[in-house]
């Protein structure tokens, strides 16, 4: 691999033992996949920071970075955490677990992260071109496909290496010579943003780990492409979903794809498959404390506020809400909402930020279902916490935990 001078004096430590060691990561990793230099990237976005992820060895080693003087070179975010910062029906998480938590979110933040989220693209939106190194599924997805940004799936610790050298190696999406259909997909437009969800559950499946060309499918809004992306990044390694006039592409790329169109295997999806899907993971009679969920990917300041104003034309003041909690997860702290959050906690909703049900046992906060719009949230929600979950249209699940 070509390395600049420059390189060549981090690779050596003449900049410190920190950098020494993740650039040396970053480029066995590049030289393994035969890229021929590294990039500088503008952003990175690391994943894997749930105590329950990674564990006693993922806090010794992010505490060691930090002991050891990591500083980020680059503007850096990372994924949500566990969710520590409230209880579920009065029950908390042990708190040997909530101080390990907090442990890895004090390090992270003194190296450098500005924000845990899972939607980056909010916090700092990429410019279109800008080379990324990001390690959360949906935020990948959407760089490349929505923002015309570049990036490869990353794994949480090379994320976290580039965040620290600022670079990262010069294969895959960073070069147009990787973007090419491998088959030819169409989908009936979606009404709810649980449709659109499962409609790129069903897609990444049958697409496991090459880029589909999505054609002649409406997505009513920018919230029903996040949560079609966070689901098919849920079944897929793939990091691009072509949205045929939609993704920007450069020139070459755009003709290549139009001399293969012809030529790609053709698959649909219909109203009925999506039907399907759903029916095996529709509401059924739940017993016990139920746990409603909306926010998988993380929701905008303007889709709170939207939900909130749902949610108080619904609910009176003689509403009894027992035996059941909302949790809308926001992408950053939404302090104007101040009195209306306090008013609504009475009724068991809550805004959340900066965190993450997904990756959290739900279990040892003693949740016997779920209930959510995305099908990403079911997906590692039921592998990771084992408890029951159920899926329905946005309108649906605030239906159900207002009336039950």
């Amino acid at each position: 691999m070509y390395l600049t001078k420059e390189e060549e004096k981090i690779l050596n430590g003449e900049l410190g033992e920190v950098k020494a060691l993740a650039l040396k990561i970053i480029v066995k990793v590049g030289e393994v996949l035969k890229a021929e230099k590294l990039i500088n990237v503008t952003h990175a976005h690391i994943s894997g920071i749930s105590y329950f992820n990674i564990r006693d060895y993922g806090l010794r080693f992010i505490e060691d970075l930090k002991v050891k003087g990591a500083k980020f070179a680059v503007y850096a975010t990372a994924n949500p955490y566990a969710t520590v910062t409230t209880n579920f029906l009065g029950q908390t998480l042990p708190n040997n677990i909530v101080n390990k938590q907090y442990r890895i979110i004090n390090a992270l933040k003194d190296m450098g992260v500005n924000v845990f989220t899972c939607a980056p693209y909010y916090v700092r939106r990429p410019k279109r071109g800008d080379h990324l190194a990001w390690a959360e599924s949906n935020a990948v997805l959407y760089a490349n496909s929505v923002i015309g940004a570049r990036t490869n799936r990353e794994g949480g610790p090379l994320a976290l290496m580039s965040a620290i050298v600022g670079k990262t190696y010069y294969w895959g999406m960073h070069d147009d010579e990787y973007i090419e259909p491998c088959m030819k997909v169409s989908a009936y437009t979606p009404d709810t943003s649980m449709e659109a969800s499962a409609i790129g559950y069903i897609l990444g499946e049958k697409c496991p780990n090459c880029i589909p060309l999505l054609e002649n499918t409406v997505f009513r809004n920018k919230a029903y492409i996040r949560l079609f992306l966070a689901a098919f990044g849920t079944t897929s390694s793939s990091p691009m979903v072509i949205l045929d006039k939609l993704t920007p592409l450069n020139k070459n790329v755009r003709e290549k794809i139009n001399k293969l169109r012809n030529d790609l295997e053709k698959y649909q999806i219909s109203a009925y498959d999506v039907k399907r899907l759903v029916k095996e993971y529709k509401f059924k009679e739940a017993r016990g404390k139920g746990l409603y969920i909306i926010g998988c990917p993380h929701l905008t300041s303007q889709e709170i506020s939207y939900i909130l104003e749902a949610l108080l034309s619904k609910i009176s003041a003689n509403s009894s809400i027992r035996m059941r909690e909302l949790w809308l997860i926001s992408m950053k702290p939404l302090s104007r909402l101040g009195n209306i959050t306090k008013e609504l906690s009475r009724f068991n909703i809550k805004v959340l930020h900066g965190v993450c049900p997904v990756v959290t046992k739900l279990d040892m906060l003693d949740v016997d279902y779920v209930v959510t719009d995305s099908f990403k949230a079911l997906h590692y929600i039921r592998k990771i916490s084992g408890v029951e979950v159920f899926i329905d249209s946005r309108e649906n699940v605030l239906r159900r935990f207002i009336y039950g």
